[in-house]
C-alpha cells in the first residue's frame, strides 16, 4: 500500500508538437461512464499547474477537466491499495499522479470529486480511478478559486 497525504505532486507535463503538454494514457479497465473507451490524452493546461484535461483517443470531442486535489486540499490523502499498484504497475511513489474530477456549477463555481480520484502511473502511462468508500460525502466538494 502506498499513502499519499498532502502530497505536493511533481510536474509529469511533456512538452506536445505544438507545444501542448500532453502525455498518452491508458485505462486497463476503461473509465467509468466512458463506454469501452480505453485509450485517453492527458492535456495540461498551459499556464496552469493545477488543471488538466483528459481527452478520450476514440471521441475526441469527450473528456474530463481534472485537478491537483493537493493543491486545494492540503489535508487531503488517498492510500492506494495493492489491487491498485499491482494493476498500475506501481513500484514507486514518485511515479504517482493523483487527480480528481471537476465539475463547473456556474460561471465562477466548481466542485470536485475527491471520493473517486483517477490515479496515474506517469512512467507507465496507465490509469484507473479508485472508488473511496468512505469518502461518499466529498463527491462534491467546492473548490475555492478565490485564494
Amino acid at each position: 500500500m502506498i499513502s499519499l497525504k498532502g502530497e505536493k505532486q511533481k510536474q509529469t507535463k511533456k512538452k506536445g508538437e505544438a507545444g501542448q503538454q500532453s502525455q498518452p494514457v491508458y485505462f486497463r479497465q476503461g473509465l467509468p461512464g466512458f463506454g469501452s473507451d480505453k485509450d485517453y490524452i492527458l492535456h495540461a493546461l498551459e499556464d496552469n499547474p493545477f488543471f488538466y484535461y483528459l481527452q478520450s483517443c476514440k471521441e475526441q470531442e469527450m473528456g474530463l477537466f481534472l485537478l491537483d486535489p493537493f493543491s486545494f486540499f492540503p489535508d487531503y490523502s488517498v492510500d492506494l491499495p495493492d489491487e491498485i499498484l499491482t494493476e498500475l504497475e506501481l513500484v514507486s511513489k514518485e511515479d504517482v499522479l493523483v487527480l480528481t474530477t471537476v465539475t463547473f456549477a456556474g460561471e465562477k463555481k466548481m466542485t470536485t470529486n475527491l471520493a473517486a480520484p483517477i490515479i496515474f502511473n506517469t512512467k507507465k502511462n496507465l490509469a484507473q480511478q479508485l472508488v473511496i468508500a468512505e469518502k461518499t460525502d466529498d463527491i462534491r466538494t467546492p473548490v475555492n478559486l478565490e485564494d
